[in-house]
């Protein structure tokens, strides 16, 4: 039996394939949500006339470069297309059967058949049959001192694949991605290799390595084969893409998602390389960081599935360039990982059942208020704050608050919130008047609902411009993004525009600069507690929507998911953005210095990184809003009676 984990152990399951060396692991062929394109959703006016679609993108990755415009007549709104140089990427795939690949394989695939500047021209596949005899698996894992550490760990597999299953196919696009390349993969024209396995690596020899080269490809993407040698390294222009599913800074091997639990790191890295001769430590194309499960098989599944956007990410920078521009893997001091040993197989297991129970006995034994979010607020600038000294806001029970947004009305200072109620699992939106307690501290006084549509809302940022009060909450649960337009101040507001149509984004902020030039911060994609994509419009009537050219311009977790409005200081620009690692939403919130932004270029710095330490009872920080003179933020609490 082989216990090697891999895309074929549990059927229909979303598991990486690694090979026993701690070899390359094989590209994950995977897309955002929705196959190959990131569609815009159409700005409609809440009075506005038909919407005409035209090419929402044109990449089939990462990169949003599409134009939503109205036209001059007011009726419709169109969707442009950057233009772009016609030439196209030939790309290989190292594959076994197009029949038997897994859903974000076939998610990728499409996504190179609909992109317009990739052309999937060749599979290139194993020749060789079976490798691996029976008697040389049952040498390498029946006779050998590991057989108990081999069993749990196998047996650990299946169990975790049960509790956490995910299907072969996941929804109807997947399944229509899947027929599509089936049909259209049967027409790609295949050559069979035959390299010769050296222990874990595969040796291509200079035949191979030619019969690639005159199909004149510009990447190969790894699908399958072991550890790569040879000369067939080179024999595509811009080399062989691999996946290595964690930061090859810190974790060379195997498997993914599991010693970032053992090792206690914060995240899950993925490294997207060109292959060399050096294990894991391939040319550096682009690498992206996302928060950790505790559930290894889960976190194995999470990383193929998120990170696929990276390669696209990688493709079109290659699109985008016109060259090839990687950085050399930082120096590697930590041990080649492979398949666990016994004890630290225990520890895993201690950690993961651990889990599984309290999580069972939390949902038979609840908690009064569990991870309950409480609003602070006070005068002058967060920066310099010393933030013990603030409390929590009193608010009723059996709710939460959380996200709050200031805002001056009059010479009445307001805050609105999200309004969570713990009964009916729903965020409404509602407002409050900021007074002082007479003990020294605020209270949030005259509480009433500001914008309540019977859907989870959050995140209700108030905006003025132009004479009006607008108000751009989260509305995830409708998959799109709305825009409120204030009729009677705090708690009249009607729909004035919608954008992004049938995409779930998330915690959308915007930002005005020292130009004049408006900006969407928000987070969306399979990995929206990572993904940050930037978006230039018109006005909030978002007529015009110019998608940035980096798209998403950050992929980690640790400071990609919005936190707040940006503030400015000091003629500088400030964007607040949560820290979401060890499985914990919210788990800090960290301020950077926004350093470049326009529709080519991002760049910010971390100024400092709050944790949730300064009150008793407190697991988690991640929202701020400051104004001149006085700022909110939210923290939670791991309980409240």
């Amino acid at each position: 039996m082989d216990f090697t984990l891999n895309a074929k152990d549990i059927k229909n399951h979303c598991v990486t394939a690694c090979d026993m060396g701690g070899g390359q692991d094989r590209v994950s062929l995977a897309r955002h949500s929705g196959g190959s394109q990131d569609r815009v959703g159409m700005a409609r006016h809440s009075g506005g006339g038909q919407d005409r679609v035209g090419m929402a993108r044109h990449s089939g990755g990462s990169q949003d470069r599409a134009v939503i415009t109205r036209d001059t007549g007011g009726s419709h709104n169109r969707v442009g297309e950057a233009r772009t140089p016609s030439y196209k990427l030939r790309i290989g795939v190292m594959t076994r059967d197009v029949e038997s690949l897994s859903s974000h394989e076939y998610r990728i695939l499409n996504g190179i058949i609909e992109h317009p500047r990739l052309e999937l021209a060749l599979f290139i596949k194993d020749g060789r049959g079976q490798v691996n005899t029976l008697r040389q698996r049952l040498k390498k894992n029946l006779l050998t001192p590991r057989l108990i550490a081999n069993i749990l760990y196998r047996l650990q597999l299946k169990i975790e694949s049960i509790l956490f299953r995910q299907d072969g196919v996941t929804s109807a696009d997947d399944a229509a991605s899947k027929a599509k390349v089936v049909r259209i993969g049967k027409g790609i024209e295949t050559i069979c290799l035959h390299p010769e396995r050296r222990r874990f690596a595969d040796i291509f020899s200079e035949e191979d390595s030619e019969k690639v080269k005159a199909y004149g490809l510009d990447i190969i993407l790894r699908h399958e084969f072991n550890i790569i040698r040879g000369g067939i390294l080179g024999a595509a222009r811009h080399g062989i893409w691999s996946f290595h599913h964690a930061d090859n800074a810190v974790n060379r091997g195997y498997p993914p998602g599991f010693w970032e639990i053992v090792n206690d790191e914060p995240c899950c890295g993925v490294t997207l390389q060109q292959l060399t001769s050096e294990l894991d430590g391939g040319r550096i194309i682009e690498k992206a960081w996302y928060d950790r499960h505790w559930s290894f098989y889960k976190n194995n599944c999470d990383l193929l599935d998120k990170s696929v956007v990276l390669l696209f990410k990688g493709m079109d920078k290659l699109l985008r360039q016109g060259e090839l521009r990687t950085e050399k893997s930082p120096v590697y001091c930590n041990r080649l990982y492979t398949k666990p040993a016994l004890r630290p197989l225990l520890k895993y297991l201690l950690s993961f059942y651990s889990n599984l129970f309290a999580r069972a006995f939390n949902r038979l034994f609840p908690l009064t208020r569990p991870s309950c979010w409480a609003l602070f607020f006070s005068r002058g600038d967060f920066l310099e704050a010393v933030l013990y000294r603030i409390n929590p806001a009193p608010m009723p029970k059996g709710v939460f608050w959380a996200d709050p947004f200031l805002f001056c009305h009059g010479k009445q200072l307001y805050v609105f919130f999200e309004n969570f109620s713990y009964k009916t699992r729903k965020g409404i939106i509602s407002s409050g008047k900021i007074v002082e307690d007479g003990k020294g501290g605020y209270k949030i006084a005259d509480v009433r609902d500001a914008i309540n549509l019977g859907y989870h809302m959050s995140y209700p940022q108030i905006i003025e411009e132009d004479g009006e009060i607008y108000m751009m909450p989260e509305t995830l649960a409708n998959k799109r993004l709305e825009v409120f337009r204030c009729a009677s101040f705090p708690d009249r507001w009607e729909l004035h525009a919608t954008a992004f149509e049938g995409e779930e984004v998330v915690d959308t902020t915007y930002y005005c600069d020292g130009n004049g030039d408006r900006w969407l911060f928000m987070n969306k994609g399979r990995a929206p507690e990572a993904e940050l994509y930037i978006y230039r419009i018109s006005s909030l009537s978002l007529d015009s929507i110019e998608g940035h050219l980096l798209n998403p311009v950050i992929i980690d977790c640790k400071r990609g998911k919005n936190g707040g409005s940006m503030f400015s200081r000091d003629n500088e620009s400030y964007r607040p953005n949560q820290i979401i690692t060890h499985g914990v939403y919210g788990k800090g919130l960290q301020i950077c210095r926004i350093k470049k932004l326009t529709l080519e270029e991002y760049e910010d710095e971390a100024v400092i990184s709050i944790e949730p330490k300064f009150k008793k009872g407190l697991v988690g920080v991640h929202h701020l809003h400051q104004i001149d003179g006085a700022f909110v933020f939210d923290a939670c609490y791991k309980r409240m009676l």
